[in-house]
């Protein structure tokens, strides 16, 4: 999406039927895939609206929609994506026409931030569990008429779906059974009921199904790229009327198409299709499921593709769901995944030698099942937040000015403004003491670390490959540097290991004062060569 604040006053003399307006108005335009959002401040005096817009530049010689008085938000439907239009907005009162505003934008095919959810944080503010220092980086407020196509696919497909030929063959024909879903400029109610969606999902089930996602298995078009983590909220209120069956209602994450090689285990395959996932490593995350919430990781698959077990299962006690509005919050970190409810963490998963999170992108569901009755799934919001990258720098918290503390580092070293070359901090490692943090990187990549220290000590670094799910570490590289009475620079390279198409490595880095004096650490960067 492009998001283009125009402040625009045209007075055209040559018209007699144009008054001429000293006021400023502002005409705010927001390109989506399917949708051209138009917006401005009502203007005085006004009983209407002329809306013209056109791909060559050229004014239509008649207005092709019209809004009422007191209007201030007009969509243009049916457009082309990836192309650039020019839009006209003339208010008008009785015979006059008050002032022309215009503006242009293109019809872009991924989003972008829009100033106007990012208000929503001020007035509806997230939880306490987002993590201090993380920035936010996607988001739905669903203050749209619209669906945003940006963000969401219509097209429900699963890993667990694959295996019935008859929704396959729906999915690659582009024949899958569309969400029913409402939104009223504040939320998005997802529902299930007698009449909607029009059918059931697979013929011989008993559920219909009404969700959006972030993935299309028919595509293969990924519209949020999560490979790296980060922190996740819902804020949702669920309900059911009636007795249906198969009632769920959900927020998860499932891996990717086109094929099942995310879901299969390494060393299985299944109609030529290879398992590349480490066992132990999860396939699908519902942050919850069901009415009462239920927190699931699913990763035990058997050679012949057949689900066998979870691998952890949690349902959080003294919290009323139906009928209620919740916040559910997912923070997944290269070795960890801990789920809120709330604000409150409920439970985590965070044994660095058993490690479920995934090393790859993640499709985000929200989803209301059932049949026989109704089942509503109403969302005010979803938020995707992450540690912010700049310069090229693929660490998080590099200069320990981030979070306010070392996180998410790790270790004994202790934050100083005393320590600092830059900023406001730097760390100081006493003899023995260490810092170390897990990262996501690029793989089959060459980096440069790089890092400033100070002092009498001598602070040992090292990179180290993190074996998927086991956690064991195999060492890439390791240094020492003496310190100095002036911050000096200190450079490492090294290469991360292959992996499976655009996957993620993790690598483990960690700095220890090997020496008898202390020494000072700031300014850390893992950059591309």
């Amino acid at each position: 999406m492009l998001r283009v604040l125009f402040s625009v006053m045209s007075c055209l003399l040559a018209s007699p039927a144009i008054v001429c307006a000293q006021q400023k108005n502002e005409l705010q335009l927001l390109g989506t895939r399917s949708w051209i959002r138009v917006s401005w401040n009502p203007v005085s005096g006004a009983d209407g609206y002329r809306i013209y817009w056109s791909v060559n530049g050229k004014k239509p010689k008649t207005p092709n929609a019209t809004a009422v008085a007191g209007a201030g938000r007009y969509y243009i439907q049916d457009v082309q994506p990836e192309t650039a239009y020019k839009v006209w907005l003339e208010p008008v009162a009785g015979r006059n026409v008050k002032s022309v505003l215009t503006g242009s934008v293109s019809t872009q095919k991924n989003w972008v931030r829009d100033g106007e959810e990012l208000k929503e944080l001020k007035t509806n503010p997230s939880s306490a569990a987002v993590p201090k220092g993380m920035q936010l980086y996607w988001q739905d407020e669903f203050n749209d008429a619209l669906l945003n196509h940006d963000k969401w696919s219509t097209n429900y497909f699963s890993s667990l779906n694959y295996f019935n030929e008859t929704s396959k063959k729906e999915m690659l024909e582009n024949k899958l059974p569309q969400p029913a879903y409402t939104l009223n400029g504040k939320t998005i109610n997802l529902f299930v009921n007698d009449s909607l969606p029009v059918r059931l999902y697979a013929p011989k089930g008993n559920q219909k199904v009404s969700s959006i996602q972030t993935y299309d298995w028919r595509t293969n078009e990924n519209l949020l790229d999560n490979s790296r983590g980060g922190y996740f909220e819902v804020k949702v209120r669920r309900s059911k009327t009636g007795n249906p069956k198969g009632v769920n209602t959900a927020f998860w994450f499932d891996s990717p198409g086109p094929d099942l090689k995310y879901y299969l285990q390494q060393g299985s395959e299944v109609n030529g299709v290879k398992g590349i996932r480490p066992p132990g490593q999860v396939f699908e995350i519902d942050v919850f499921e069901l009415l009462n919430a239920q927190f699931v990781l699913h990763g035990q698959v058997d050679q012949n593709g057949k689900f066998i077990h979870n691998l952890a299962t949690h349902i959080t006690k003294g919290v009323e769901h139906e009928n209620n509005w919740v916040t559910h919050g997912m923070l997944w970190t290269p070795t960890g995944i801990k789920h809120y409810i709330n604000g409150k963490l409920m439970g985590e998963y965070t044994d660095k030698h058993k490690i479920y999170a995934p090393d790859h992108f993640m499709n985000v569901f929200l989803g209301t099942y059932g049949s026989g009755g109704g089942v509503n799934m109403e969302v005010d919001y979803i938020r995707y937040y992450n540690w912010p990258l700049k310069n090229g720098n693929e660490l998080p918290n590099p200069g320990f000015e981030d979070s306010g503390s070392l996180l998410p580092w790790e270790g004994t070293a202790a934050l100083s403004a005393d320590a600092k070359k830059t900023g406001n901090y730097g760390v100081w490692l006493q003899p023995g003491q260490m810092i170390e943090q897990y990262v996501y990187l690029n793989n089959s990549t060459a980096y440069k670390l790089a890092y400033w220290v100070k002092g009498k000590g001598t602070l040992q670094s090292a990179v180290d490959a993190v074996t998927p799910v086991t956690g064991e570490l195999t060492n890439i590289t390791a240094t020492e540097a003496k310190g100095q009475t002036g911050f000096s620079e200190k450079t490492v390279h090294f290469k991360t290991g292959a992996a499976y198409g655009s996957d993620m490595k993790t690598v483990h880095v960690r700095f220890m004062n090997t020496g008898t004096a202390p020494i000072m650490l700031d300014d850390i960067t893992i950059k591309k060569r």
